[in-house]
């Protein structure tokens, strides 16, 4: 005898009994999308295994810097050929690993493996002596993937000797999976390069908050907020103008009294300076900007500075003002910006994906600005008057 369930099923209409089907059907994948989805998202936003990147680079010494998803003792292996000979061990288990490498030869390629990976090398800083080196400058990559892949390719084909980051490196720093996107595509050069990146806006950093990934990711010089670094004959500055918050005045009377310092006990030969929001655009003027310039223009032709690298309006442009060149580099991957306000002393000015390569050559600095393709875009020389 049929149970009174079975028998109201049996006289459902075939069609509606399909429909019921489908709809069950479909609730059913979408519960699945949603959980399958939901765990893509938190393992998005867990930190991945990253690395190894080097870090503060000196004639005898580097920092290599890995991250690893369970606590580990690191150890980095090391030497003057490719069957390595020297190893330095941590000393316990982290996620976030910092190993120093010391007593290396100035100016000397270095090969390395980290935790019995694949093997690199590295070249260490020059020291005074040595006055030619190359480095790549770029900036604004954030969520342009496509286009910051292709940069990373030429720039590790030119394979310099490091690489400066003119800021916005992610969408939003406050976001693991960002951190995550930005080292995998950069990660071929990050291996071979020494890094030297400088917070953008879009790094949103707070002292505030816990949630500031872009220091706890990086070991670099200083306070990280703003750092100098010698190589060669070069003196490297890097500031905090990363407009965050908007309304905040930068940069303050601290970092104003660090950098007239580190102005003052220069004694390289070149001046060179980076940082994120412009002082010079040919875009309309933000009240940060002339803020900027009024604080920051005359301590760089007091003490003679020779470039200034900076980003955040995408584009690219070379201006010179009262002897000092300035570069608009931010053309690492982020939407492009029109330029409508031509900047008095603009020599180009170009709404275009980039990066800049310097070779230093004595009294000599050679720069050109490629594009994604390898094509050139522009090239100058400035001579040192020192």
């Amino acid at each position: 005898m049929q149970s009174s369930k079975f028998r109201f099923w049996s006289r459902i209409n075939p069609r509606i009994k399909q429909i019921g089907l489908f709809i069950l059907g479909a609730i059913c994948l979408l519960v699945i999308l949603y959980f399958a989805l939901h765990i893509f998202m938190i393992n998005q936003n867990r930190p991945q295994s990253r690395g190894p990147f080097l870090q503060s680079v000196t004639p005898e010494s580097i920092w290599v810097v890995w991250e690893t998803t369970s606590l580990s003792t690191g150890q980095v292996e090391y030497g003057l050929t490719s069957e390595l000979g020297q190893v330095v061990k941590e000393n316990g288990d982290v996620r976030h690993h910092e190993v120093q490498l010391t007593g290396l030869k100035p100016y000397t390629y270095y090969y390395y493996r980290v935790d019995k990976g694949k093997v690199a090398k590295f070249r260490t800083a020059a020291d005074p002596a040595d006055a030619g080196f190359r480095f790549v400058v770029y900036g604004d990559s954030r969520s342009g993937h496509k286009v910051h892949r292709a940069i990373v390719r030429q720039i590790v084909a030119i394979a310099p000797d490091f690489v400066i980051h003119t800021g916005d490196l992610v969408e939003s720093g406050r976001s693991v999976s960002e951190w995550n996107r930005f080292f995998k595509i950069a990660e071929p050069f990050l291996r071979i390069a020494p890094f030297y990146p400088t917070l953008g806006n879009h790094e949103d950093y707070n002292p505030n908050r816990d949630d500031n990934h872009y220091l706890d990711i990086f070991h670099l010089p200083g306070n990280e907020l703003w750092y100098a670094f010698d190589y060669g004959n070069v003196r490297f500055i890097s500031l905090r103008a990363d407009a965050c918050p908007i309304t905040k005045f930068f940069p303050d009377d601290e970092q104003l009294s660090w950098l007239e310092r580190q102005l003052e006990d220069n004694h390289s030969e070149w001046l060179i300076i980076f940082f994120h929001v412009g002082v010079f655009t040919s875009r309309s003027e933000e009240f940060l900007e002339l803020g900027m310039r009024e604080r920051l223009v005359p301590l760089f032709e007091k003490y003679g500075v020779d470039a200034v690298f900076m980003g955040h309006h995408h584009s690219y442009e070379r201006i010179l003002v009262n002897g000092i060149t300035y570069i608009i580099t931010a053309g690492g991957g982020a939407s492009l910006y029109e330029l409508n306000e031509p900047e008095p002393g603009s020599q180009v000015a170009v709404s275009a994906h980039h990066f800049i390569t310097i070779e230093m050559k004595g009294n000599q600095l050679v720069g050109s600005a490629i594009d994604p393709h390898g094509e050139t875009i522009d090239s100058f020389v400035l001579y040192s008057d020192n």
